[in-house]
């Protein structure tokens, strides 16, 4: 697990060196939000299984709820 922690802080900073708008800080919020959908644990594992396999993480959508509001529903690796 030590390798995918490592690979959130990587794309993280990067996020944050490449600052808001940029691909680097839109990746940083999909870990962010896939973080709270799936705990530490799963997310580091999937970064480690994209990393193997030259994918990324991605969310997937639901249609809107009832207020309208759009959520995301799943994780995958893209």
């Amino acid at each position: 697990m030590g390798k995918g922690k490592d690979l959130f802080g990587k794309y993280n900073d990067l996020g944050k060196e490449k600052g808001v708008g940029s691909e680097e800080y839109n990746y940083s919020c999909v870990l962010f939000q896939a973080l709270l959908m799936l705990g530490e644990r799963k997310v580091f594992e999937l970064l480690e299984e994209a990393d193997a396999t030259g994918k990324k993480l991605s969310l997937e959508y639901e249609a809107q709820t009832s207020d309208g509001e759009v959520m995301p529903s799943e994780v995958i690796l893209v």
